[in-house]
């Protein structure tokens, strides 16, 4: 019985094949060939076939040291970092281009010999400086593009690629410090400008708002001055002052006050 129960165990796990969550497995056997059929996760039986597995959520590769050679002629390595996963669609598919490989071999093969030859044509029409003083967005776009593009036939989707800075020599730094520094201080100008115009137009502001107020004001005394105002201020003045009489190059004052 004991016999019996381990040869049940062994036939166990030989028969039955653990698909990862977040994987599809591919069966295939040596006299029946590939099933078409993706294994989805979980237990599966598969009887005495084979199954390999790829990844359909997304894996984070990093590509290190890879080789490319500016448009000014400089030889640099740059770190790169991809997001990809595979079509659970052609995993089959998959199986037939590359064999009984893992997605492992795969990715330090085939992926990164295709993402290398994309780096080496992009990286082509820049220069150097370009690439790290204000380009490199347009770099990392094109490299993106041109490396889903080169892989998705085979059923990979790349979905992010994140490029490393360049190394660069003595010269090329010394290069890129002094447009940094350019750029800084191009700048601080422009701050300065702006503020100097904003101090300008505040202090124009000011003044045009207290001339405004002094023509309200003029305007508000101008308006009050009406005949009768003016009728009421002469009889005030007369009654003080008396009766201002001109005859001729003569003035006559004539005190009518009380």
């Amino acid at each position: 019985m004991l016999l019996i129960a381990v040869v049940a165990v062994v036939a166990a796990f030989k028969f039955f094949e653990r698909i990862d969550n977040g994987y599809v497995g591919v069966r295939y056997s040596m006299n029946g060939g590939i099933k078409d059929e993706a294994l989805t996760q979980g237990v599966k039986f598969v009887g005495i076939d084979k199954v390999i597995q790829y990844p359909i959520r997304l894996q984070t590769i990093q590509a290190e040291k890879v080789s490319v050679s500016t448009s000014d002629g400089k030889k640099t390595t740059i770190d790169i970092k991809y997001d990809y996963k595979v079509d659970p669609n052609k995993a089959a598919k998959m199986y037939k281009e590359f064999g009984n490989i893992t997605s492992e071999d795969i990715e330090s093969g085939w992926l990164k010999s295709k993402l290398q030859k994309v780096s080496r044509e992009v990286y082509a029409k820049y220069s150097l400086l370009d690439v790290l003083s204000g380009d490199s967005s347009k770099v990392e776009a094109e490299v993106l593009t041109s490396f889903a593009k080169s892989v998705e036939a085979k059923g990979f989707e790349v979905e992010d690629v994140t490029l490393g800075v360049p190394d660069v020599d003595a010269e090329t730094q010394k290069s890129i410090d002094a447009i940094i520094r350019a750029g800084q201080e191009n700048e601080k100008a422009k701050l300065d400008a702006e503020t100097a115009k904003t101090k300008a137009d505040s202090e124009a502001y000011k003044k045009t708002k207290a001339a405004e107020a002094e023509a309200e004001a003029n305007k508000k005394v101008a308006d009050s001055v009406t005949d009768e105002l003016i009728r009421y201020t002469e009889a005030q003045a007369r009654e003080k002052h008396g009766w201002v009489t001109v005859n001729g190059a003569n003035i006559v004052v004539t005190d009518k006050g009380n």
